[in-house]
C-alpha cells in the first residue's frame, strides 16, 4: 500500500464513496469559520484535495496524515499549497502534543478498517478535535476481499506471505451488529450526537484488469514484485469460485463489467 501512483489511479471506489458520504453529511456538519481540518489516512492526497476540499468552507489549514512516509512525500510533492500540507502520523500511536485539540473537523476515508486497536484510534481522533469539533469517518464493514485473503492464506502457495492475514481483515467484517458496537464505543470515549450507518454498497469495475489494479493498490501483504501477477490471478480465481462477483454484462468477448458488493460503515460524532 505504498505505491502512491498506483493508488491514485485505482481508488475510484474510495473517491466515489467519499463524495457520496460528504454530499449526505455536509449539511449536518457545523462548519467553523476559518476551520482547521485533518484527513486521517490521506494516502496519496487525491481524496483530500480532489474530493474533501470541494466541500470545505474557507479554511485556515488542511492537514492530511498517513502512516506511510512514501504516501505523505508523494502528497506533499503533488498537492501541498499555502494552507494544505501532509504529515506522517500513526492514528493508533502517540499523537504529537501540538496536534491535540487542534482541529475543528476530522475526516477519514477508507482507513480505519485496517486498524485492530479501534478504541485507541477513535480516542486519538477525539483528542485531535477542539471542543465542539466533529468527525466524519467512513470505513469497510463486511467486504468479500477479506474472505478471499483468508482463503489464499490457507493455500500452500500463499500461506507464508499471508500468515498475518487477520491483521488485515476489518474488525467489523464478522460483526453481527457493527452499528451498535461502534456507537457504544464512541459514546464511551465521549463523543456526542453520534450517528452510525451500515450501508450496503456496490461498485462496477469495467474489466478484470481494473479489479486486479484495485486489489494491488490496497494489498497490505509484502509479496515480492515478481509474484504479484500470479497472486492476482489466484485472487481472481477464488473470486470466481466463490461467485463473489456478478457479471453485469458480457457484450464483447474481451469486455466484461463486474459488480463487487460490500458494506460500508459511516460514523459521525461531535466532541
Amino acid at each position: 500500500m505504498n505505491d502512491a501512483e498506483l493508488y491514485q489511479k485505482s481508488n475510484t471506489l474510495q473517491k466515489r464513496d467519499a463524495f457520496e458520504c460528504l454530499e449526505e453529511y455536509a449539511q449536518k456538519i457545523k462548519w467553523k469559520k476559518d476551520a482547521s481540518i485533518i484527513d486521517i489516512g490521506c494516502g496519496d492526497g487525491s481524496v483530500t484535495t480532489g474530493v474533501l476540499k470541494n466541500f470545505l468552507p474557507r479554511c485556515k489549514k488542511v492537514v492530511g496524515c498517513d502512516i506511510s512516509e512514501k504516501m505523505v512525500q508523494f502528497a506533499n510533492r503533488k498537492y501541498s499549497s499555502h494552507n494544505v500540507s501532509f504529515t506522517v502520523i500513526d492514528i493508533k500511536g502517540d499523537l504529537p502534543d501540538q496536534m491535540r485539540g487542534e482541529f475543528h473537523h476530522a475526516f477519514s476515508f477508507y482507513t480505519l478498517h485496517w486498524i485492530k486497536q479501534q478504541e485507541i484510534a477513535f480516542t486519538n481522533i477525539y483528542n485531535l478535535l477542539d471542543d465542539g469539533g466533529d468527525c466524519l469517518l467512513i470505513f469497510l464493514g463486511h467486504m468479500p476481499l477479506f474472505d478471499v485473503y483468508r482463503i489464499l492464506a490457507r493455500t500452500n502457495r500463499w500461506s507464508y506471505w499471508l500468515k498475518d492475514v487477520d491483521k488485515f481483515v476489518s474488525p467489523y467484517h464478522d460483526c453481527q451488529d457493527p452499528e451498535k458496537e461502534i456507537r457504544r464505543m464512541m459514546c464511551k470515549i465521549g463523543f456526542v450526537n453520534v450517528e452510525v450507518q451500515y450501508k450496503p454498497k456496490s461498485f462496477v469495475y469495467d474489466s478484470l484488469e481494473a479489479v486486479k489494479k484495485a486489489v494491488k493498490a490496497v494489498n497490505p501483504f509484502k509479496i515480492p514484485e515478481e509474484l504479484h501477477e500470479e497472486f492476482l490471478e489466484d485472487y481472481i480465481g477464488i473470486v470466481r469460485d466463490m461467485q463473489l462477483i456478478d457479471k453485469v454484462n458480457n457484450n464483447f468477448e474481451n469486455s466484461i463489467s463486474i459488480r463487487a458488493n460490500y458494506n460500508l460503515i459511516v460514523a459521525y460524532g461531535k466532541k
